[in-house]
């Protein structure tokens, strides 16, 4: 592992503990009522669906979410590629939609695009979040199964 990469992997999870220790952490039953995806979620599956035949599935990948006061931020193990995955920015929950606008993203996530509209099946513990993209003639769904950590 390069010692750039872990740079970079040190200075983001410092970030995650520096944003987590500034917010108030003084958080009422009311407000955790409000917003049920406040907190950290792991991923336990991930699956990619092409013209609606299963081409990936995956139970090792590594991923989690943290969502706290409309603040999201997310990291995923690097690719077999050394590639890194991570994004931050703000989110607002309702009609079983979660919609994300990335302020800032690992080099891999750049592109002109940086608000995701996400459609969710949302349980009290858990949640399946449906990321759906075209490519030439096919449609390619990324099915990610969360479940609650904290």
């Amino acid at each position: 592992m390069s010692t750039h990469f872990k740079i970079n992997k040190l200075l983001f999870f410092s970030l995650a503990i520096v944003l987590l220790a500034s917010c108030n952490t003084q958080v009422n039953s009311k407000n955790k009522n409000q917003d049920p995806l406040q907190g950290v979620w792991k991923l336990d599956a991930f699956y990619t669906l092409a013209n609606s035949d299963t081409i990936v599935k995956n139970y090792n990948k590594v991923q989690h979410k943290m969502y706290l006061n409309g603040h999201v931020l997310w990291n995923a193990d690097t690719d077999e590629n050394g590639v890194d995955w991570s994004g931050y920015g703000t989110y607002s929950f309702k009609n079983d939609t979660i919609t994300e606008t990335l302020t800032s993203t690992s080099k891999s996530m750049k592109s002109d695009v940086n608000t995701y509209v996400i459609p969710i099946d949302f349980k009290v513990n858990s949640y399946k979040q449906v990321n759906t993209y075209y490519r030439n003639d096919t449609v390619f769904k990324n099915i990610e199964i969360f479940t609650k950590i904290d």
